[in-house]
């Protein structure tokens, strides 16, 4: 009894000194920081963001600016990776790293994709929750790990930070980048692919404080497990934590299948996909800013972050 107890009380103490030592990092995290994220990416001038016009373009100089002005390095010199859409029609994925604090050869891809609808019908589709939400919660963790590695404190594997384009046109931009990154695969650790990460409106249970993530068992068996301890023993992080998409096997196979984790996931790359669920606003102008709940997006962000900093240093 005694050695039970003493187990328990050292893996307390390892998780409340790992939260502290994340706290200085997750203070960089405010509503505000990803409410103006947001506020930008759905902006008129955006223009809904659709792949191809000129508002996606805007929307994927503002990201550029952003990793620029964080101090990301540029993947092969520049921010955008071009590809073609189709015959007439070029995407641009958004790619910047942040170099692991001693050399490794290891990489940690963390995405989301920006790009939406666009207008139809001459209508505005501004997509704040699809997939504005998942580009803040990029931009932010992008910056935690910037102002870590700035302190010598981390990362311990190299973390490339990419926003997808052409997600709505058969996950174009992210098949184009597993095809084209000149990575080996079998060193990247996985894929944190964030889509629709808003709202609290569709939860699994009867907590409204709820997250979303599936594709845990893609991992190697040693970075299982992180999730739950984060939301379980964490105080300030405590959620309802769902590894299945509404109980739902069929439900979670679909769903899994339906984003840019998938071309990871499609040549043995492991992908863990963070969402809140499809709610009645997505692919409607209703997706707008008053649907996110800023307080809890920035809550699973920090989860996310302090989940990347598990696979960095396990």
């Amino acid at each position: 009894m005694r050695k039970i107890f003493l187990c328990i009380l050292i893996v307390l103490v390892s998780v409340k000194f790992h939260a502290q030592n994340l706290t200085h990092y997750e203070n960089l995290l405010t509503p505000d920081f990803q409410k103006d994220i947001i506020a930008s990416m759905t902006s008129s001038l955006t223009e809904g963001r659709e792949a191809g016009k000129v508002g996606n373009l805007i929307a994927g100089r503002i990201i550029a600016d952003k990793f620029k002005a964080m101090g990301l390095v540029p993947y092969r010199w520049h921010y955008t990776q071009g590809f073609r859409l189709n015959d007439t029609l070029v995407g641009r994925n958004i790619v910047g790293y942040v170099p692991a604090v001693k050399p490794s050869d290891e990489y940690i891809v963390v995405s989301a994709h920006y790009d939406h609808l666009g207008r139809i019908r001459g209508r505005i589709y501004p997509g704040a929750d699809d997939n504005a939400s998942g580009v803040a919660a990029l931009i932010s963790i992008a910056q935690m790990f910037r102002q870590m590695r700035s302190d010598g404190a981390g990362p311990k594997k190299n973390i490339f930070f990419v926003a997808f384009d052409g997600k709505e046109l058969d996950m174009s931009g992210s098949l184009h980048f597993v095809r084209n990154m000149g990575l080996p695969r079998e060193k990247i650790v996985c894929n944190v692919n964030m889509d629709i990460l808003g709202s609290n409106l569709v939860p699994p249970g009867k907590d409204a404080q709820y997250l979303i993530a599936l594709g845990e068992e893609t991992l190697p068996a040693r970075y299982r497990g992180h999730l739950a301890r984060i939301c379980g023993f964490n105080r300030d992080l405590r959620m309802d934590l769902s590894l299945s998409f509404y109980g739902s096997r069929d439900f979670t196979r679909m769903m899994y299948s339906l984003g840019d984790h998938d071309s990871f996931a499609r040549t043995g790359i492991p992908a863990v996909f963070f969402t809140s669920g499809f709610h009645q606003h997505t692919y409607k102008q209703t997706d707008t800013m008053e649907i996110i709940d800023f307080e809890l997006l920035r809550k699973r962000t920090a989860v996310i972050f302090e989940f990347i900093n598990c696979l960095c240093t396990e």
